[in-house]
Parts: structure tokens; sequence; C-alpha cells
């Protein structure tokens, strides 16, 4: 499997990007195009029986989110694809949150009944992804936060913590020890 793409762009079309890594080009499909020409993509590998084909996305939370969508039955890797390209991640999760079947029905080959088997399917799943926001903007920030809430997270939930590694032992170690009790 192919995690990571790293390199120079050397081609562009209107669904992807042809990265250069070490001597060989991939011909990798984007939502968006990305950003300068030295990128580095997170990539989702499919093999067919007509082919192998790269995804690559800017961020992992991107790949998170679209490795979700095609796990949906019926969608796969170009509708998953279509979603994010007119969407950020970010309002993709708060439209699955929200039920919002008209948001995710504007993907070019995703009809109204795609999008709600995708909320029915991914409503549950979608607030275990981190979205973050695309971009570094204040705007970007408050609606990844105002996501997140629609998404039922809170700015002061306290986070799970695991018990540390053999706690147990603890547990049923002797309460006092001196020296002479060693051994």
């Amino acid at each position: 499997m192919i995690a990571s793409v790293r390199g120079r762009i050397v081609g562009r079309g209107p669904d992807h990007v042809v990265v250069e890594a070490a001597g060989l080009g991939y011909k990798v499909f984007v939502p968006r195009p990305p950003r300068g020409d030295d990128v580095q993509l997170h990539t989702h590998q499919v093999i067919r029986e007509d082919g192998q084909f790269l995804y690559g996305f800017e961020t992992g939370e991107e790949l998170a989110l679209f490795e979700l969508i095609i796990g949906v039955s019926g969608v796969g890797p170009r509708a998953a694809l279509a979603i994010l390209s007119v969407s950020r991640p970010v309002d993709v999760a708060a439209a699955i949150a929200a039920g919002d079947s008209a948001a995710l029905a504007k993907a070019p080959g995703v009809g109204k009944k795609t999008a709600e088997r995708l909320i029915v399917d991914l409503r549950s799943k979608v607030g275990r992804v981190a979205i973050g926001p695309f971009g570094g903007d204040a705007a970007d920030t408050d609606e990844a936060v105002a996501a997140l809430r629609a998404l039922g997270y809170t700015a002061s939930r306290p986070q799970a913590r695991r018990p540390p590694r053999n706690a147990w032992r603890l547990r049923y170690a002797p309460t006092r020890l001196s020296t002479q009790d060693r051994g």
C-alpha cells in the first residue's frame, strides 16, 4: 500500500496531479488542486482488475473522511472525491451530522438517495473522525468549532484517560516495604 507521496508536482489535470517522487511520476486523483509545487499527499490506493488508482489528500483528516464515505455501500472513490471537491471536509461532516442531504447532493454523480444513505450510515461515525479546519484563517477555525459542536463536542469535554500500563500490579503490591522484605 502506498500511504503517502511526497514530491514535486510535474503535471496537473482537472481531477489529478502527477507527483514526481524518487524519479517516478505518480498520478494522484485529488478533490482540489494542492497549493504549491512541493507537496505531501496522504493517499488511499485502490487496486481493481482494470487498474491501480491513488487518491490523495492534503490532510489525514480529509483522508479519514474519504475512507468513511467509500465504506458506505454503493459509494465509490469517484463519488467520494466529488463530495470532497465541492465542500471542505468540515462542511461535509457538518452536513452529515445535520442530515443535510441537499448539501451532499451538490456533488456531481451524487443523487438524493445516495446522500440520504450517506447520512444514515455515517451520522454516528462522523464524530469519530477529528475534522480540523481546511485553512489557517480565523473564519475557518470558527466554522470548524461550529461543526464540531454540531457533532456533539464541547470545548470543555474531558479526555478519557487510560489506566497506566501494569496498573493491576499496583493493586496487589504490598502497602509497606522495608529493606528486610526484599528477600
